[in-house]
């Protein structure tokens, strides 16, 4: 017997686009969104203009969007809110309406994917649409005018209703850029996203206080990319906003969450587990709750001394409880470790070079791990590569900018002693200032304490 639908409902009309995407041809299933979604919502005016700022507002003491809140043109199904956390879906492809803000409201691929590209690897439904639109499919970046910032910053959140992103099921991996400065924890939420569908959902990160200053500057520009592994994935953006010191949200909801050894299953106590704007530690059984959380896709973590982080995506619309079960690695920077980051994202952190307190001399137990990356280095001879050092927040910042430009100098000294020429490596101390965790726990320092390295060149391993 064949499934019904209630088409009334933002998850049914979902589902009904979905059965049409595998049977109709495109034409049909568009025209079939433009019915479902024919009755719009009942929607604040606020959300037509395609550049908002509010200060001292409802939502929080400063927020700025960019991007007209309308399900990338389609419009919203009746009663339905995107701020709820409830899925809502489309017909594909489309052409982008007209007057559509830039880099939002259309479909989009990563900026070095070709039609070679595409008809070499597996790819999404979006695909074939974007690579014969490149005009309208090449990422750019999404101007906030943010303009003063409150006398007293708390918390900076960023929330984009993002649709069909799937970074797990394809293999692309999604670089976001505020300014043009990388944040790897943004970076590690949109690539743990899997959207199939296409299903767009509100998605909402914390930016770490050290990226705070790049808000100062009065403008930021969003871009989100994938400019490395040619893997094409097509993806679509309705809106972005940021909120500085958000105010309790209208939809609140509560995550529950375990962390346990993934090779032994057993609790991993007092890991830090982080999601939108909460924190929390998890107890003797490896558990603990967040709360006031914001409904939609919330991108929850957990990190613990001598583990990877594990980014993982929950759903939780209003009324729901979120679940998430952390199984965490023990940290391997073999050179397949190494080589796969890089690969995926162009940089890979080191871990096992180590440091005495405010001192630049490698330590004798680094030896393995720069080994790894000297074989690394060895694979790609004609690469060349920037070396970086990272520290925590923890005394001057000016002393952590000169001590972690002195360790990547040793870092580089090393391997120019075991034959690696001196004009393929760049030394570039950045202090605290490019966290990969929050400084304010234990195991996040532990996590931004590191040596990174940088391929600058795509030249391939051999």
């Amino acid at each position: 017997m064949g499934q019904c639908y209630n088409w009334r409902t933002p998850e049914g009309i979902v589902k009904i686009l979905r059965f049409l995407t595998r049977i109709a041809p495109a034409s049909i299933v568009l025209l079939a969104a433009s019915i479902a979604y024919a009755q719009p919502a009942k929607t604040p005016a606020s959300w037509a203009l395609k550049t908002e700022r509010v200060v001292n507002g409802p939502e929080a003491d400063l927020l700025v969007r960019s991007g007209d809140i309308n399900n990338l043109g389609f419009g919203w199904p009746s009663d339905y809110d995107p701020f709820s956390g409830k899925s809502t879906g489309h017909g594909y492809p489309w052409d982008p309406k007209p007057g559509a803000p830039a880099g939002m409201d259309r479909i989009l691929m990563g900026s070095v994917d070709t039609k070679a590209d595409a008809q070499k690897h597996s790819h999404d439904g979006y695909t074939d649409y974007a690579v014969d639109h490149r005009a309208d499919s090449m990422p750019v970046p999404i101007a906030l005018n943010v303009g003063e910032l409150p006398a007293k910053v708390n918390v900076v959140l960023l929330q984009m209703f993002l649709d069909d992103f799937q970074a797990p099921v394809w293999g692309s991996h999604f670089q976001l850029t505020l300014n043009g400065t990388r944040i790897p924890s943004f970076e590690m939420a949109i690539n743990s996203l899997q959207q199939t569908g296409p299903i767009g959902k509100l998605v909402t990160f914390k930016l770490l206080p050290e990226y705070w200053p790049l808000l100062k500057t009065g403008q930021v520009k969003v871009l989100i990319d994938d400019p490395t592994t040619h893997i094409p994935d097509g993806y679509a953006i309705d809106f972005v906003r940021i909120l500085v010191n958000p105010k309790p949200f209208k939809y609140p909801v509560s995550l529950n969450y375990t962390v346990v050894d993934a090779a032994t299953k057993k609790p991993i106590a007092a890991a830090t587990v982080d999601a939108a704007n909460a924190t929390g530690t998890s107890d003797a059984k490896g558990q603990g709750v967040l709360r006031f959380l914001p409904a939609g896709m919330v991108t929850a973590s957990a990190i613990a001394p001598g583990y990877d982080e594990e980014v993982l995506p929950v759903d939780i619309a209003t009324g729901e409880v979120g679940k998430a079960s952390f199984e965490l690695k023990r940290h391997s920077e073999g050179v397949a470790d190494l080589e796969k980051s890089i690969s995926q994202s162009g940089s890979a952190a080191i871990y096992g070079v180590h440091f005495d307190t405010g001192s630049a001399t490698l330590r004798p137990d680094s030896a393995a791990a720069l080994q790894n990356v000297l074989a690394l280095i060895v694979k790609r001879p004609a690469s060349h590569w920037i070396i970086s050092g990272h520290t925590d927040n923890q005394g001057a910042a000016d002393l952590n900018e000169k001590l972690s430009q002195s360790r990547a100098a040793s870092v580089i000294a090393w391997l120019v002693s075991h034959g690696v020429a001196a004009n393929r490596l760049t030394p570039q101390g950045y202090g605290a200032t490019r966290p990969v965790a929050d400084n304010a726990t234990e195991a996040g320092r532990a996590l931004n304490r590191r040596v990174e390295m940088q391929l600058v060149d795509a030249q391939p391993a051999h």
